[in-house]
């Protein structure tokens, strides 16, 4: 397969940008992996705009192409016939390498490369035992909170730990990670809006006896907090702890470790560092006779947001 095309296209756009630098993150056993920086202006704003490009090769030969989904996908998977390149990429220190594959015409996968007996294998990482579910919110790794583990989000808004050895896929469930100690990950699940069924589909006649499909009626509705503690050796669900109050928020946490590329504007009142800290002294999880509870420390009040009216 030519893959080398691929990149040349790459390449090309890339010189729309002005180039910052680039680093070789891997370098070994054929596979190398190197990611240039650039900055450009917005047409739109006149900014500078920060950009990461990831150039992904085996022997010369770049990952970028129509015959890279079939590396990632079944053959009998119209996705396995997309035009894939490499996006961003996290070297480990078990010799492998983390990386996102991004289609304009499929979905993003996140694979672990890593080359043995001077093969390169392709490993997909599933993120969810349910097919439908099994989709990336951003092509981004983040701070797993613990040494020799990466962390990534799904479209669902479910927090998946990634362990670089033996290597597994671990999804912890909704929300978003908080910390983890003795074994146990602690997530905020923040406030949003639920879907609910009102009235489920059916099939009725009508005045000429035909039966007719009636859809569903759903409506939206608020979904309040909640905190949840899962085992980290399973991804079980240990605790949870669920307010009915609609208007409680959560404090502005930054959940995601800085990107110094890719500052944020956004308001922050606990910055990722003292997240765990914040977490510690705001819940209290406790584990007694084969039973887990989560609640919150004495004298610990939640923000409300403001101007809210439960209902």
């Amino acid at each position: 397969m030519n893959l080398i095309k691929g990149r040349n296209v790459a390449l090309a756009l890339g010189m729309l940008a002005t180039p910052a630098g680039a680093a070789v993150i891997y370098d070994n056993h054929g596979l190398v992996v190197e990611v240039a920086t650039a900055s450009r202006s917005d047409w739109n704003t006149g900014q500078r705009q920060n950009t990461r490009a990831t150039t992904i090769a085996f022997r010369g030969e770049a990952l970028c192409g129509p015959g890279v989904g079939a590396l990632l996908h079944p053959a009998n998977d119209a996705a396995a016939r997309a035009f894939y390149c490499a996006g961003p990429a996290k070297a480990l220190e078990t010799d492998a390498v983390l990386a996102f594959f991004n289609s304009s015409s499929a979905p993003a996968v996140l694979t672990h490369l890593q080359v043995v007996d001077g093969a390169l294998r392709v490993n997909p990482l599933a993120l969810s035992d349910t097919p439908g579910r099994n989709r990336i919110n951003g092509t981004l790794f983040q701070d797993a909170r613990l040494p020799g583990w990466t962390r990534v989000d799904t479209a669902w808004n479910e927090t998946v730990m990634i362990r670089h050895a033996p290597l597994k896929a671990l999804n912890l469930g909704a929300g978003k990670l908080l910390d983890v100690a003795d074994g146990v990950a602690y997530l905020a699940v923040p406030p949003g809006r639920d879907v609910v069924v009102v009235q489920p589909a059916t099939r009725v006649k009508d005045a000429h006896g035909y039966l007719q499909f009636v859809p569903e009626v759903t409506k939206f509705v608020d979904a309040p907090l909640a905190f949840r503690a899962v085992r980290m050796s399973d991804g079980r669900e240990l605790a949870r702890l669920d307010f009915k109050d609609t208007c409680l928020r959560l404090p502005a946490l930054e959940f995601d470790r800085p990107d110094p590329l890719h500052p944020s504007s956004a308001k922050t009142d606990i910055p990722f560092d003292k997240v765990p800290g914040w977490r510690a002294g705001a819940l209290r999880f406790e584990q007694a006779q084969g039973r887990a509870t989560l609640r919150l420390q004495p004298g610990v009040a939640l923000p409300r947001k403001p101007g809210c009216t439960p209902g």
